[in-house]
């Protein structure tokens, strides 16, 4: 297995990650930004991700300060609660920072992704990698029309284009070196047909030896988000 180099992400200024729901764009813009720490990249993660229908950045960055000594950029603690385009007001000044890569955790709805639309200006095309992130063992994703839907409306929402895919086929435990295959098949597909390349894919750093054999760099990733919800709540 050829593990994915995060340097070879350092062509653009910007790395922004979209997705849907449970595509797992937030576990890979957080590993990136681990992976880039590691490796003595300086970078920044925004969370620019406005809905709420699971877990954001701004829920982990009481794990992820700490340990991995992240620069993390989040709406403020008050907005966890809602779904509105609130982002600091320093936003502009870190997105424009010399020096530093700038990792971006985008919506995967009209509603997220439209709201980096009023960033274009500070990156505008040829300075980022939009990478839209599939899992295609999660609804609205599960096929190459799916996919090409969920494109579609990312990019006509941002007003930006998606330059490549990452490939996040996966069932969290349950997930099979076939899962994988039959998942790179139909992400095989969409690529062929926009001529979009599979920057890279992903799986759990415990269990890499089943995606030995996709053929395409991997990155293996730290697990941050808790699939279960906690009981109680």
């Amino acid at each position: 297995m050829k593990e994915f180099n995060v340097k070879d992400l350092l062509d653009e200024e910007f790395q922004i990650f979209a997705g849907r729901i449970g595509s797992g764009k937030t576990e890979i813009a957080i590993n990136v930004a681990i992976k880039m720490k590691e490796a003595g990249i300086k970078n920044t993660l925004f969370d620019m991700d406005i809905v709420k229908p699971y877990v954001r950045i701004r829920d982990l960055k009481e794990t992820l300060i700490p340990k991995y000594h992240l620069d993390i950029v989040a709406p403020p603690d008050i907005t966890r609660t809602l779904d509105l385009p609130i982002f600091p007001k320093f936003i502009i000044g870190k997105l424009k920072e010399r020096g530093a890569q700038k990792i971006l955790d985008v919506g995967g709805d009209p509603y997220g992704a439209g709201a980096i639309a009023q960033f274009r200006e500070v990156m505008p095309e040829g300075t980022y990698n939009f990478f839209f992130v599939v899992n295609t063992r999660r609804p609205e994703t599960s096929t190459k029309d799916e996919i090409l839907k969920a494109m579609a409306v990312i990019q006509n929402a941002s007003r930006m284009k998606i330059t490549g895919i990452v490939f996040n086929t996966n069932l969290r435990w349950e997930t099979t070196e076939e899962t994988l295959k039959r998942g790179f098949e139909i992400v095989k597909e969409v690529s062929d047909y926009t001529k979009l390349p599979v920057v890279f894919g992903c799986v759990d750093e415990m269990h890499k030896e089943i995606a030995e054999n996709l053929g395409i760099p991997i990155l293996p990733l730290k697990l941050f988000v808790n699939p279960l919800p906690k009981m109680g709540v």
